[in-house]
């Protein structure tokens, strides 16, 4: 049996409804709706509690549905996209404070490397939703209609924490607008990486 209609079936089976199944696993009642529609899958660690509460082992699970464990290994080589995003995103940062040094002198060199650079990460800012099909291995329209809406995500605590120091970082920026917020760019775009990788711990 598909994995939807499995837990559609269980849901109804243990007398839950889907808002009382969104609550217990930190969701939203839509993020329920997707699963039990096909759009969308949990990730493993969502999948062990649902493995729980609707008394169905993961074995199970993964055997009712192909799908099922194609989209887990997929979340592996996303998991390994994000980490290298976030590798960027640190690399920028402290490369966007070193030239804040360098391009005083205002070599050619410098300042060459230094709009390479910028024109490099806006494209790959602008191009980062087509990128990503290709590292989970699966077509555009594909990801579009399995893709995770990250407003139907909620923030853990680590995620609001570090959520909030990147809006007080970039709040004091407008704030203050003096030679400090050279620094407080690089922490932006750190943070930001940060989050990147630890993209997993941010949400529940």
């Amino acid at each position: 049996m598909e994995f939807r209609n499995y837990i559609k079936k269980q849901r109804n089976n243990l007398g839950f409804t889907q808002a009382e199944i969104a609550e217990k696993l930190h969701v939203t009642r839509q993020t329920i709706s997707n699963w039990e529609q096909g759009k969308s899958y949990p990730d493993l660690d969502t999948l062990v509690k649902i493995s729980d509460i609707y008394k169905i082992s993961i074995d199970t699970l993964l055997k009712g549905d192909k799908n099922l464990k194609k989209y887990l290994d997929q979340g592996k080589a996303y998991s390994a996209f994000s980490i290298f995003r976030g590798l960027f995103f640190i690399m920028y940062g402290l490369f966007f404070l070193l030239t804040n040094y360098l391009v005083n002198y205002n070599s050619p060199i410098v300042n060459f490397c230094t709009f390479s650079f910028l024109i490099i990460f806006g494209v790959a800012i602008l191009y980062g939703e087509h990128v990503k099909p290709f590292f989970l291995g699966m077509s555009k329209q594909t990801y579009r209609q399995k893709g995770t809406n990250f407003f139907n995500q909620k923030f853990s605590l680590i995620g609001k924490i570090f959520f909030g120091i990147l809006i007080i970082i970039i709040a004091i920026m407008v704030i203050i607008r003096n030679d400090a917020n050279n620094y407080l760019g690089t922490l932006v775009f750190i943070m930001v990486g940060l989050m990147n990788i630890f993209q997993k711990y941010m949400f529940k």
